[in-house]
């Protein structure tokens, strides 16, 4: 699980630094930013017998904070006025993520 976070936290750095200076992704980057999601939620559906731990709840709403801002970025990536509207919001949601993020690491460290 604690590879999953790092990769997970490494690309929204990747992303949401992308974004401030100014890149918005192209569908090479929603690509690399969706596929780790996606092998997180089939390495959470695998561990399901572990949903009562605290780091698995963790690590569950950190997957939904991350792909809720993986699907904020690409809608909004092609449209000007949508793509301000979420570099607007992007500081907070970021921050989110990095608490979610350090939540579950948190939890883990617990656990062990």
């Amino acid at each position: 699980m604690s590879v999953h976070v790092d990769v997970l936290s490494s690309e929204a750095d990747k992303i949401v630094g992308n974004a401030e200076i100014g890149h918005r992704p192209i569908p090479a980057d929603i690509t690399e930013m969706t596929y780790p999601l996606q092998r997180a939620r089939q390495f959470a559906y695998q561990y399901g017998a572990y949903s009562s731990r605290p780091s698995y709840t963790s690590f569950v709403v950190l997957l939904d904070a991350y792909e809720r801002l993986a699907k904020e970025i690409d809608a909004a990536r092609t449209d000007e006025q949508r793509w301000k509207a979420v570099l607007g919001r992007l500081p907070v949601q970021y921050a989110e993520l990095q608490r979610d993020v350090s939540e579950t690491r948190a939890a883990l460290a617990k656990e062990r």
